[in-house]
């Protein structure tokens, strides 16, 4: 069997669960296809929390940057919080794709499952799902959440697994940790790590129910305030458990939102859509945050695409379709896309085929590509897969171009700031 590259999630882990010596060795190192000169792009003051204000490595930021970003332990967010972008209208349009967390299949449990929400206990258990990324296995465990709701005066318990519209909600809240981000202290003490053991910075997002309104308004994907409200609850009471199974692996449990808190201040109560809540982001997120696992993308654009299958082959073009061009296609096939998200999994191939085609060229209808060619594989006459080859429009390959930059200059103060630390240790 062929040997896969580790993905950039398991080199992370990796390094995390290694000595402080080593840590500081693998931090040190320059970023791929880098040479830098310190000394040319070195700030002034010679402190870490300088370095993003260095021109050469300077990026489109918020208006008012959040007190935790100006510290020397909040530069990774910061970093999260940093565009490549011209125009503010660009930069509005801009947000992050978390690598690895969007790889992972957890808004397509009803699929995976083959049933809907349901107010049936008994039709909604706790999934487990393995798929597959980079060569790494892993498995998702998901359990439903289980909310109160009322239908024609009459009060029941329905059992949910996050569908499309909890995902929009989500996209919303990344979206708006793009100003509004912060690194939030542990809640108790049990959050506390071991003696010996750096704990991990935990990040959320400060926002209100308007806010929210606004930016799924602005995507065109408006969403009513009760509807919101039970995304946000179904996002707090999912639990979502990944583990690789690869040995090494680590393991990594909480809600989708492990803490929503909301709270009266100034006259506004839970109630009001005015009033302040805060969020905190499961902790896959937490670690891309903070280890620079994300790229940059128009998520105005993806969320324009009504279907969470739409999403889900976005996502995956732009995440594994780093090459992608108005030459060089990205390839993606329909058996492929079926065993990483569960998506598609039709009795009929011949209608998986069918929707195949028509979510893709939904997605072509939508600007991000120029073209697409489907290419059908068969046994015999029996047709038993097919083959997308998407090619990208040129607005998107600006926008890949721009991200791939980002990510670079990234890279370059994350180096700069290591070897800031390293004189000082």
């Amino acid at each position: 069997m062929a040997q896969h590259p580790r993905t950039d999630w398991e080199k992370v882990t990796s390094d995390l669960r290694r000595s402080k010596t080593s840590k500081a060795d693998q931090s040190d190192a320059p970023p791929t296809n880098l040479s830098l000169d310190l000394d040319s792009i070195m700030p002034e003051s010679g402190q870490a929390e300088d370095v993003a204000n260095v021109p050469a490595l300077k990026l489109a930021e918020p208006d008012v940057l959040p007190d935790a970003a100006l510290t020397p332990e909040g530069q990774p967010l910061r970093d999260f919080q940093s565009t490549l972008t011209n125009t503010p209208e660009e930069r509005a349009n801009a947000s992050n794709l978390m690598q690895f967390w969007e790889r992972i299949p957890r808004y397509n449990c009803s699929d995976i499952q083959g049933i809907n929400n349901s107010p049936d206990a008994k039709e909604m258990g706790i999934v487990n799902y393995s798929f597959e990324d980079s060569g790494e296995h892993y498995t998702l465990e998901m359990t439903p959440a289980q909310i109160r709701t009322e239908a024609n005066g009459v009060q029941q318990t329905i059992f949910c697994y996050p569908d499309n519209t909890d995902e929009l909600v989500e996209l919303a809240l990344v979206k708006l940790a793009m100003n509004n981000g912060d690194i939030l202290q542990p809640a108790d003490i049990s959050h506390k790590p071991a003696k010996g053991n750096a704990a991990l910075p935990s990040y959320g997002v400060h926002f209100t129910i308007n806010q929210l309104m606004q930016q799924l308004k602005h995507w065109g994907r408006g969403r009513s305030y009760p509807a919101l409200m039970r995304s946000l609850e179904v996002l707090n009471k999912c639990n979502l458990s990944v583990r690789s199974t690869s040995k090494g692996g680590i393991n990594a449990r909480g809600a989708i939102l492990p803490e929503l808190v909301s709270f009266e201040q100034n006259g506004f109560d839970a109630h009001d859509r005015n009033g302040f809540w805060t969020a905190r982001f499961h902790p896959i997120i937490s670690l891309g945050i903070h280890a620079g696992l994300y790229q940059q993308y128009n998520v105005f654009r993806v969320a324009q695409v009504k279907t969470h299958v739409g999403h889900a082959i976005i996502k995956l073009l732009l995440l594994n379709g780093r090459n992608i061009s108005e030459q060089t296609p990205y390839s993606l096939k329909l058996s492929s896309l079926q065993e990483t998200t569960g998506l598609l999994n039709y009795k009929s191939p011949y209608h998986a085929r069918r929707k195949f085609r028509e979510h893709i060229k939904r997605i072509e209808a939508e600007g991000l590509l120029s073209h697409v060619e489907f290419v059908e594989k068969k046994r015999g006459k029996r047709v038993i897969d097919v083959e997308a080859r998407m090619f990208a429009s040129a607005s998107l390959v600006r926008e890949m171009k721009a991200s791939h930059k980002r990510s670079n200059i990234i890279g370059e103060r994350r180096y700069v700031r290591a070897a800031i630390q390293k004189t000082k240790v």
